[in-house]
């Protein structure tokens, strides 16, 4: 069975409102307004019923008893023939002083309830706080005893034995609340681990516990395992990823030599159009998983030159493209991998073209980053936020046909979100204010990438 914070919150706090309560009571009864007032008599109540008792005579005798008979006393007015206990005689205590001055002579003997009679401790708990038995004789020569009762056996300390025993259950639930807290904890500094476990970066430390249980101990080691599974997969993706692009470039070749040959001039474009796609695919494969694993270079980079650039073989395409730099005529410099960001960027600007007819691309260096805007003239994205984030994900598309001549694989902008992210950036699709498309990709500062030696 599993218990949430909430529930756990709530047993603690129940166990401490227990706690609170017994100290309470042990407060309450320590204070003297507990069982030593509420259990036996004063001295000088006693007294007024040995007087009460005396003047009603013989014949009132039973009606005293029967007017004072309750759960909390009972009186017993008899001759003196009768047998008294000599075991536990509370005649000669300190703390019985006060009746023997009050009462005097006329204090026969004190003794613990009946209830004691035949119990190992009776000894111990017999005290004041213990309700007891007061023998006292009459005028008449006759023996008032007057029994006090109660309904909780007391110590000494004129605590009821009972509050020891929660107190003790009490204890007893905060330290297993502690041994818990204490189990616990390893977990939780073994889940903060964890969750930066990236089969892309670098391996992880998980924490040692020399002093968790087996199991956790257990757990730590697997997830260690684990974590060096994931890597040794992630990178052996990628070794095979690059086994295959580099025999299907090798084939590609020669079959690219063949089809120049096709008498044809429409079947040759489309075979090499065809070759050309499928080594695009392999491309964006292989870099996206090298972005997973961490292996992609760093290197100081113009982000207003790669555009250039890029932009410039677009237009040699014929397409319509803009490039406006803020600020300009200066570098905006970031910190990342050459072909990522190229791939990143040809990806976007080229979806801007097929869907969006043009590419109206701004690069601005803000204090929080370097922000590119990509804005298009086409019919924009879908407003529904849930359709835009589907368009991040792989072999996704805006045109709901999969045919080659209205669009790619659905590859490209799940590539650049894969290959942002390895930059710590994002990738955002939104509206222009004419409602036409536009992508906004945001990459940190370089001051962020850079330790503070290098700055």
């Amino acid at each position: 069975m599993r218990f949430g914070l909430t529930t756990r919150l709530l047993a603690i706090g129940s166990s401490l409102f227990v706690v609170l309560w017994i100290v309470l009571i042990v407060s309450f009864y320590w204070s003297g307004n507990g069982i030593e007032r509420q259990v036996n008599p004063e001295p000088q109540q006693l007294l007024a019923l040995t007087n009460l008792a005396n003047q009603l005579g013989p014949e009132g005798h039973p009606m005293l008893e029967a007017a004072t008979a309750s759960a909390m006393i009972s009186i017993r007015i008899h001759d003196q023939t009768e047998q008294m206990r000599k075991d536990t005689d509370l005649m000669g205590r300190a703390n019985m002083a006060a009746y023997r001055k009050v009462l005097g002579d006329r204090l026969v003997r004190i003794q613990p309830n009946a209830i004691l009679k035949g119990r190992p401790g009776a000894r111990f708990f017999a005290g004041i706080a213990f309700p007891l038995e007061y023998w006292i004789r009459l005028n008449d020569g006759s023996l008032m005893v007057v029994e006090m009762k109660a309904s909780f056996i007391s110590t000494r300390s004129g605590v009821p034995a009972g509050i020891y025993a929660g107190l003790l259950g009490a204890i007893l639930s905060a330290v297993a609340f502690f041994l818990l807290h204490r189990e616990i904890r390893p977990l939780v500094r073994l889940a903060k681990a964890v969750e930066r476990i990236d089969p892309g970066g670098d391996m992880v430390e998980l924490p040692q516990f020399r002093s968790a249980t087996p199991e956790v101990a257990a757990l730590a080691g697997t997830f260690t395992r684990l974590q060096e599974r994931l890597h040794t997969l992630a990178r052996s993706r990628v070794a095979l990823i690059g086994g295959i692009q580099h025999d299907i470039r090798s084939f590609a070749t020669r079959l690219h030599l063949r089809v120049e040959k096709l008498p044809d001039e429409q079947d040759r474009k489309r075979a090499t159009a065809d070759i050309r796609d499928m080594i695009e695919l392999l491309d964006n494969a292989l870099m996206t998983s090298r972005a997973e694993v961490g292996a992609l270079n760093e290197e100081l980079l113009d982000i207003g030159g790669l555009l250039r650039g890029e932009l410039a073989d677009f237009r040699q395409a014929g397409a319509r493209v803009a490039l406006e730099l803020v600020p300009a005529g200066e570098e905006i410099l970031v910190l990342g991998d050459r072909l990522a960001l190229r791939r990143v960027l040809v990806n976007v600007i080229d979806n801007a073209i097929k869907y969006g007819g043009c590419a109206h691309v701004r690069a601005e260096q803000k204090a929080d980053g370097v922000y590119i805007t990509i804005d298009d003239e086409g019919l924009g994205f879908s407003k529904d936020t849930g359709a835009r984030a589907l368009l991040l994900e792989p072999f996704t598309r805006a045109e709901p046909s999969r045919a080659r001549k209205t669009g790619g694989a659905g590859l490209g902008l799940a590539v650049a979100q894969a290959l942002l992210g390895a930059h710590n950036g994002i990738i955002t699709l939104a509206a222009t204010p004419q409602g036409h498309g536009r992508v906004v990709i945001c990459l940190p500062p370089l001051s962020d990438r850079l330790g503070p030696q290098e700055r």
